[in-house]
């Protein structure tokens, strides 16, 4: 029974990321320039309204490596190109990657920002739920495997979260990297107070 519920939840994963797939390679060939040049545009002003101009200048400066050489790699695929109607549209399509690139480095760095912000309170949230089992261990305390699953599946929950957030090319609140920060610290407290006595 368990080996048929594991098999439909792979099932349903794969039908997921296949459908994921096809509407980002829809949406790449879809979306205006314009967008995701905006969406660009407004994630850097958001990060240097919030989070004040050294923290953009920082993440630029993080940024600047895969910038650069996306933008090189862009200028090559695009110098080859004619003036006709489909070749017109690759050239829109390899800027709209290259904004869309730069966009998704952006939102990398800026998690890698608060990432390093956050590494105290991950660190403590985990050594919190060691100590959290040891205590359980002499104690007459059962661990709960439904709040150890909740763990696991928040955990596969932010890393979905994070991938989605990362790729999507519409404005996104600059929430979204601390909350993401705060959700893993606490998906692993959860994960490891609730491991099992004995392992």
């Amino acid at each position: 029974m368990a080996r048929r519920d594991n098999t439909k939840q792979g099932e349903w994963a794969s039908f997921f990321t296949v459908l994921l797939f096809a509407g980002l390679v829809a949406t790449w060939a879809m979306v205006p320039a314009k967008v995701v040049e905006a969406t660009w545009q407004a994630e850097q002003q958001q990060m240097a309204t919030w989070a004040g101009e050294s923290a953009h200048r920082w993440i630029m400066s993080q940024a600047l490596g895969t910038i650069g050489s996306a933008g090189k790699d862009a200028e090559r695929a695009a110098a080859g190109l004619g003036d006709s109607g489909v070749e017109r549209w690759l050239t829109d399509r390899i800027y709209a990657s290259l904004i869309w690139v730069s966009l998704a480095a952006y939102r990398a760095h800026a998690l890698l920002m608060w990432g390093f912000l956050g590494i105290p309170l991950i660190l403590a949230a985990s050594v919190d739920g060691v100590y959290v089992r040891e205590i359980r261990k002499t104690a007459f305390i059962s661990q709960s495997p439904i709040r150890h699953k909740i763990g696991v599946h928040f955990s596969r929950l932010i890393s979905v979260a994070v991938a989605a957030w990362l790729s999507l090319p519409v404005p996104m609140p600059i929430i979204a990297a601390p909350v993401v920060v705060c959700f893993l610290a606490a998906s692993l407290w959860l994960w490891l107070s609730h491991l099992q006595k004995r392992l």
